[in-house]
């Protein structure tokens, strides 16, 4: 019993931890609008009210008025463990989708403008691995032996299922100083939600299988962070933005619904009401765009993500801090068609074996383009797709060989109206 317990601890603590989606960094998530999807660069963009989330201190250069703008995306996962041993592979795979809405407002008057943003902040999804992870087979292979691999019966079923929301509600001002400096500061309140359930038939030493282990419990928490921005025009063909969010302390609290066992809290201290730390860290986020004529614009962008100054109840210590980096075009071939593509490259910050098996934290490197198409002047879409390209990564473990695999196509559509 002590083997079972043991190595039914490694699914807790992989499912405890698990979120799901593309685009920024361990937790923090940045793909908000169909604008930034067509572009992957929004950080110095003035021309839709999706920059309330990426370029507030920029929302005094929109259209005067009211404008309000919602996206929603659908996002493809597929996801695979691939486990090699001594005559025997395994393919493990998720391919759970994602929907991802997000909701933008701007009132801009003159020098001043107010803004709004509802988005998803951090997780944004689900995994599904039907027939198991590498956290259950590994399991598994803890109570055999790694050396006995010959014995290794495949015990079934064996499932993992989790889903992470870190929804943002974000609310600020900003103000032009002068034709060329303004700034920006909002608060945004971060409604976080973890669940995650498992499964898994154990085999003790010799085989004989044992009731199954089950787990399923929630986590809910909430913060408060701040938003604070400046956009320098120095002329007519260059905007710099610059956008600063803090920390955002959050503490979830746990509700066990099932625990056959009894694991969760000698392995975890999760337990009904109990609470951990899994705080929203800082990013910084620089981008400058230029005009190279009147109908060509290229933006490159910066985003930092301090994972190391986050407190994660330690486990922030296995990981460094994050970037993402990319340039985008946009072509204006008419008075109501704009072309885009973008490119971004992402450095997580993890090495593979801390990564979570069910969503192992991959770099990539992701393409998007699309049209934003002008019916008139109250209103416009945006219409965008792409693909994240991650980076397969691997290790060993004893006669073990780990491989990770991911793959995000994404869809997006837009829609703005202004009055």
């Amino acid at each position: 019993m002590k083997k079972i317990i043991l190595c039914a601890g490694g699914l807790v603590l992989s499912i405890a931890c698990v979120s799901a989606a593309y685009g920024g960094a361990i937790d923090n998530k940045t793909n908000w609008s169909a604008e930034y999807i067509r572009t992957l660069n929004r950080n110095a963009a003035t021309d839709f009210a999706d920059i309330a989330a990426y370029n507030p201190a920029g929302t005094v250069k929109l259209h005067e008025g009211f404008s309000l703008n919602g996206s929603v995306q659908y996002l493809s996962k597929e996801y695979e463990n691939n486990i090699t041993l001594p005559g025997i592979a395994y393919n493990l795979e998720s391919d759970e989708p994602s929907y991802i809405p997000g909701l933008f407002a701007v009132y801009n008057k003159g020098k001043f403008s107010v803004f709004g943003a509802f988005s998803n902040v951090g997780g944004g999804g689900k995994v599904d691995f039907s027939e198991g992870s590498w956290t259950t087979l590994g399991a598994q292979l803890y109570l055999i032996g790694l050396s006995d691999v010959d014995s290794l019966v495949y015990p079934g079923p064996q499932q993992i299922s989790a889903k992470s929301y870190y929804l943002g509600y974000t609310l600020g001002a900003a103000y032009a100083l002068n034709d060329k400096v303004s700034l920006s500061a909002g608060v945004r309140y971060v409604d976080a939600s973890r669940e995650a359930k498992g499964s898994a038939i154990i085999y003790d030493a010799v085989l004989s299988p044992n009731p199954p282990v089950a787990i399923n419990f929630e986590e809910e928490g909430d913060g408060l962070g701040g938003i604070f921005g400046i956009n320098l025009a120095p002329n007519e063909k260059v905007n710099i933005g610059i956008r600063y969010d803090t920390r955002t302390n959050i503490d979830l609290r746990a509700t066990v619904k099932e625990d056959t066992y009894g694991l969760l809290p000698g392995l975890l201290g999760v337990i009904d009401g109990q609470e951990r730390t899994r705080d929203l860290p800082a990013i910084l986020a620089f981008g400058i765009s230029y005009w190279l004529n009147p109908k060509l614009r290229v933006e490159a962008d910066y985003t930092h993500y301090f994972n190391t100054g986050a407190d994660w109840d330690g486990t922030e210590n296995v990981a460094d801090d994050g970037y993402d980096i990319g340039i985008a075009f946009e072509y204006l071939f008419n008075d109501k068609i704009t072309g885009s593509v973008g490119y971004m490259h992402t450095e997580l910050g993890l090495d593979p074996e801390n990564m979570l098996p069910e969503n192992p934290e991959l770099d990539a490197n992701t393409l998007g383009a699309g049209i934003a198409y002008t019916f008139n002047e109250k209103f416009l879409t945006n219409l965008s797709i792409g693909n994240s390209f991650y980076e397969d990564d691997s290790f060993t473990q004893g006669p073990v060989g780990i491989d990770y695999k991911k793959n995000n196509l994404f869809l997006a559509l837009g829609l703005e109206y202004r009055f």
